[in-house]
C-alpha cells in the first residue's frame, strides 16, 4: 500500500521519534545509502506519504504506544452512562411522573447548547493556533495523561495535544447527549410521563408559545408533529398547588415529548457531532503537519530524494573546478550569495569589496539575530540556487547545517570553498565538505573550489 494511502496517526509520530533516536547510532553514510534506496522505491510524491513509507521500510515497527488505553474506553463509557443516568434521574425524580418542561430545556438543551458554543470558540481558536487556556482538572486531560504512553515524544508539539484534547472532549459531549437522548426514548416507552410547565413570573401562554415556535423553526416545516400548539401550551400549564391533573387531557400530558426530542437532537447532539468531526479533521491535519515538520524529517526526505553531490565542473577533468572570482557574477548572476562567517573578507584582499555588493547576505558571525535575518531573507526571495561562501581551511560546523536546514524553497545549494590567497584546498578538507554537503536538505548540492584571481 502506498504511504500516502493512509493518514498519519499518533503512533506514526511515536515511530518517527523512535526511529530518529535509533538513527543517531548509525553513520551518515549508512543512513544516506539506506534512505536513498528507500526513496528509489517510494511511490508517494508528497512529504507525508514519503515519510510514512520511510517509516514502514526503515524498520520502525508499528507499535501501539500512542493508541487508546483502557482509560479512554472508560471515559467514553462513563460519558454515555452519565448522560443516561442524568436523564433517568431527572425524569424519575417526581413521584407523580411530572416532567418540568422549562427545567428540562434548561438542563438538557440550553446549557448543552451554550457549552457547544464555548467548545466551538475554543476549537476555532485552536485551529488558528491560538487556543485559550484550559482547565487543569479537565477530566479528558486527566484521562489522556494515562492514555499516552511515552508521551515525551510529543514535547514541542502542543498543537497536536490540544486538538487531541478537543477531539476527545467533543466525543465525550456527543456520547453524553446520545446517552441522555436514548434514555429519554426508552423511559417514554415504559412510563406515562406528564409534561407540564409553570412559572412564578407573570408569563402568558402566548409568550411561551412564541418561544417554542422560535425554537422549533429549524424543523417545523418538515416535522410539524414535533412542534407545540397554542392549545397544548394552555392545557399543560401547571401550578405547584395543583394536585389533580384530571382536568388535563391525556394526550396533552405527553404532547411535549416530540418537541423535546427534536430540541435535544438539533441543539445538543448535532452540534456535538459537528464539533467532533471538525476537531477530528483538525487533529489529523495537525498530526500530518507534525510528522512533516518533525526535527530531522527534512534530512530524511533529502536523503530519500537522492541529492546529488557534484564536485566536478561542467568541463572534463578530475580536479575540482576553478572559478575566477574577481566578479561575483562570474559564478552565477542569478543565484543568491550568502557570506558565511566573513569568508569573503578573509579569503582574499578583494573580498571586502565583494562582500559589499548588493544582494550578498551575511551570517555565521556569532549573532543569532543576524542568522535569523539571513534565513528570513533567503526564504522570502526563494531563489532557485543558493551560493554559500565558506572558508575552505575550516571544517564544516554544525551551526552552518542548522542555518541551512531552516532554508525553504531552494532547489540547489552551491558551497563555494574560498582558500587562503595563494593556497590550495587539501583533499582531506575537500572530502569533509563533500560529506557535509551530502547531508544538506536540498535536491542538489555542489561543492566548488572558488579561487580568487591572481591579479
Amino acid at each position: 500500500m502506498p504511504g500516502s494511502a493512509r493518514r498519519p496517526t499518533l503512533g506514526d509520530l511515536y515511530r518517527m521519534w523512535r526511529q530518529l533516536e535509533s538513527d543517531r547510532e548509525s553513520s551518515p553514510e549508512s543512513l544516506r545509502q539506506r534512505d536513498h534506496a528507500i526513496g528509489q522505491r517510494c511511490p508517494a510524491r508528497d512529504d507525508t506519504g514519503a515519510l510514512l513509507y520511510w517509516l514502514d521500510q526503515a524498520g520502525a515497527a508499528p507499535q501501539a504506544a500512542a493508541t487508546e488505553s483502557q482509560m479512554t474506553v472508560v471515559l467514553r463509557l462513563g460519558a454515555l452512562l452519565f448522560g443516561a443516568l442524568g436523564m433517568a434521574g431527572f425524569l424519575l425524580a417526581s413521584d407523580r411522573d411530572l416532567v418540568n418542561v422549562p427545567l428540562f430545556l434548561l438542563i438538557f438543551v440550553l446549557l448543552q447548547f451554550l457549552l457547544c458554543l464555548l467548545a466551538a470558540f475554543v476549537t476555532v481558536r485552536a485551529l488558528q493556533g491560538e487556543p485559550p487556556a484550559s482547565f487543569a482538572l479537565n477530566p479528558v486531560r486527566l484521562a489522556l495523561r494515562g492514555a499516552l504512553r511515552d508521551s515525551e515524544y510529543l514535547r514541542g508539539h502542543t498543537p497536536v495535544l490540544r486538538l487531541l484534547l478537543l477531539r476527545y472532549g467533543q466525543e465525550v459531549g456527543a456520547l453524553f447527549a446520545l446517552g441522555a437522548t436514548a434514555t429519554f426514548l426508552v423511559l417514554l416507552a415504559f412510563i406515562d410521563f406528564s409534561f407540564v410547565w409553570g412559572s412564578t413570573l407573570a408569563v402568558s401562554d402566548d409568550v411561551v408559545y412564541g418561544l417554542t415556535r422560535a425554537v422549533a423553526a429549524p424543523w417545523s416545516a418538515l416535522l410539524p408533529q414535533a412542534t407545540v400548539s397554542p392549545e397544548l401550551v394552555a392545557d399543560t400549564r401547571f401550578h405547584a398547588a395543583q394536585l389533580d391533573l384530571g382536568s388535563m387531557n391525556a394526550d396533552s400530558r405527553r404532547g411535549w415529548w416530540p418537541f423535546l426530542l427534536l430540541c435535544m437532537l438539533v441543539y445538543t447532539l448535532l452540534p456535538r457531532l459537528l464539533l467532533w468531526a471538525l476537531s477530528l479533521w483538525g487533529f489529523r491535519r495537525q498530526v500530518a503537519a507534525a510528522l512533516a515538520g518533525w526535527p530531522g524529517a527534512a534530512s530524511v526526505l533529502a536523503r530519500m530524494r537522492a541529492p546529488v553531490v557534484d564536485t566536478r565542473a561542467e568541463g572534463e577533468g578530475a580536479k575540482p573546478p576553478r572559478q575566477m572570482a574577481a566578479d561575483v557574477a562570474q559564478v552565477d548572476a542569478d543565484a543568491l550569495l550568502l557570506d558565511w562567517a566573513g569568508a569573503l573578507d578573509s579569503a582574499a584582499p578583494s573580498g571586502r569589496a565583494r562582500s559589499q555588493r548588493e544582494g550578498v547576505l551575511s551570517a555565521g558571525l556569532g549573532s543569532p539575530a543576524e542568522d535569523v535575518s539571513a534565513i528570513s531573507a533567503i526564504n522570502r526571495r526563494a531563489p532557485d540556487t543558493l551560493q554559500v561562501a565558506v572558508r575552505s581551511w575550516e571544517p564544516p560546523m554544525a551551526d552552518l547545517a542548522d542555518v541551512l536546514s531552516e532554508v525553504h524553497g531552494v532547489r540547489e545549494c552551491r558551497l563555494l570553498l574560498l582558500p587562503l590567497h595563494g593556497a590550495e584546498v587539501s583533499e582531506a578538507r575537500l572530502g569533509d565538505w563533500r560529506s557535509f554537503a551530502g547531508r544538506l536538505p536540498f535536491t542538489r548540492t555542489q561543492v566548488v573550489v572558488w579561487e580568487d584571481d591572481k591579479a
